[in-house]
């Protein structure tokens, strides 16, 4: 697992010029701000200039958690879902280590769900998002918070139990399906008694909660 994390590390980490920028020394940027400039490549939809600053807070650092879950994210947002699961699974190993903030965790084990049900890895998807949910209150979860921005969420704890329905779904297992089933209309201030009768009917219940998703 080191060994691929470094490997990781070294493909992410080359330093490209970033436009207009031309004063400010890039080469003396610590992790935390090659970090915060990869989120704000981020926000502008900048993918490519996200990675690479990312990439460069983990040369840098090679253990900065944060950097892990950015990088992550951007190949979230670039459809490439196997890359970033590659991602998050060293990120998660790194978030177990000391002084590693909850929202850092969060924006991680957030991003690990995610990328694992998009690839149809169920089992590690749901583990990743219960795990959230247990240890990191992961309920009341909000992207844009957890990444320091006072901005309308557009990842909340209901795209968590979207996830984990779907990964209930495809799993077959109708009694955890129901369980998220029932905390996404709780978090509408729906009655929480949906039970399961067919799987047709729990695929259209499926579906009217994800189009009344709030975030």
């Amino acid at each position: 697992m080191a060994k691929k994390l470094l490997l990781l590390v070294a493909a992410a980490a080359i330093i490209l010029s970033f436009g207009c920028d031309g004063e400010k020394d890039f080469e003396l940027w610590s992790q935390a701000e090659w970090t915060a400039e990869g989120w704000a490549r981020w926000r502008g939809a900048d993918y490519d200039g996200a990675v690479t600053a990312f990439g460069n807070a983990l040369k840098v650092d090679p253990y900065y958690a944060e950097a892990h879950g950015g990088l992550g994210w951007a190949n979230i947002r670039m459809h490439n879902m196997e890359d970033a699961a590659d991602v998050f699974e060293d990120a998660v190993m790194v978030s177990e280590q000391a002084g590693t903030k909850e929202q850092v965790k969060q924006v991680i084990y957030m991003g690990a769900t995610t990328a694992y049900e998009a690839i149809d890895e169920y089992k590690l998807s749901a583990a990743r998002g219960r795990y959230m949910i247990n240890n990191l209150n992961g309920a009341n979860f909000e992207f844009e918070q957890a990444v320091g921005k006072d901005e309308k969420p557009t990842v909340t704890g209901y795209d968590l139990y979207i996830v984990l329905t779907l990964d209930y779904y495809g799993l077959g297992d109708a009694g955890n399906c129901v369980w998220a089933i029932n905390r996404m209309r709780g978090k509408l201030k729906e009655s929480t008694n949906y039970k399961f009768k067919n799987w047709k009917e729990t695929t259209a219940e499926i579906e009217r909660l994800i189009k009344l998703d709030p975030s």
